[in-house]
């Protein structure tokens, strides 16, 4: 254990980041989306939510994870790039208790090169809902847990810029990148890529690039990964922060 000063301040004000933050679906209010009510109540669900901490000494085994993936347009949210596709599941007890999956309509051309890498065309989302349509439904599922995913940085611009240009708010709860978590976690790396990280555990890569395919690969990683975390004494939220540190 660390005993230089400031280390418990630290890693509280850290850890007590990781709070339950989202929205439940039984929570969504009436009316349109857009509207300056419904846009009120989406900046102050998102500040309440935020005031929520999580445990230090919470169990892992206890704690609901939340892999997340997106596809876009591109790399750059500022510079007009959208998403159009995004998938998540819900882990807890290293079991699957849930999964998420849409297709959006980014109210854009996918280009061709992006539409060869996800084999996800303009076609196929033209009938697609808005992701003005799906806001609330996405955030509801990313509710009450922790968010991981590979590369996840990405994932939290996009939706970040969103909620920034509709609603003025962003995300509160910090997210765990997988690539940081194997290369901790296993002592060997780097692992620049989810297929790298995939190929050291033995895990089947089909349909990469495509939201809900990465998702279920990620499923598969973060479970190797909490096995490792059984045989390295990794119990709580503290003991991983503190292993990644």
């Amino acid at each position: 254990m660390n005993n230089q000063p400031g280390f418990d301040g630290n890693l509280k004000q850290f850890m007590n980041r990781l709070f339950n933050l989202g929205l439940k679906r039984g929570e969504v209010p009436p009316g349109s989306p857009g509207s300056f009510q419904h846009e009120a109540w989406i900046r102050r669900m998102l500040k309440e939510k935020a005031s929520r901490r999580a445990d230090l000494q919470t169990r892992l085994e206890d704690v609901l994870f939340i892999v997340l993936d997106t596809e876009t347009t591109g790399f750059r949210p500022e510079h007009g790039d959208h998403i159009f596709s995004v998938a998540a599941a819900r882990i807890q007890n290293r079991s699957v208790i849930g999964e998420f999956r849409c297709l959006i309509n980014p109210g854009i051309e996918i280009p061709k090169e992006i539409s060869l890498l996800t084999g996800i065309t303009t076609k196929d989302v033209k009938e697609a809902p808005a992701l003005d349509e799906k806001a609330e439904e996405i955030l509801g599922f990313l509710s009450g847990g922790i968010v991981i995913g590979y590369h996840i940085s990405h994932d939290y611009a996009f939706l970040n810029h969103y909620l920034w240009r509709r609603y003025r708010s962003s995300l509160k709860q910090p997210a765990l990148e997988l690539a940081l978590l194997t290369e901790r976690l296993t002592g060997e790396g780097p692992f620049p890529s989810l297929d790298s990280a995939a190929d050291y555990f033995n895990i089947p890569c089909q349909n990469r690039h495509q939201a809900d395919a990465d998702v279920k690969i990620m499923s598969s990683l973060w479970m190797n990964l909490l096995r490792l975390c059984i045989e390295k004494g990794i119990e709580t939220l503290e003991d991983l922060y503190i292993h990644i540190k």
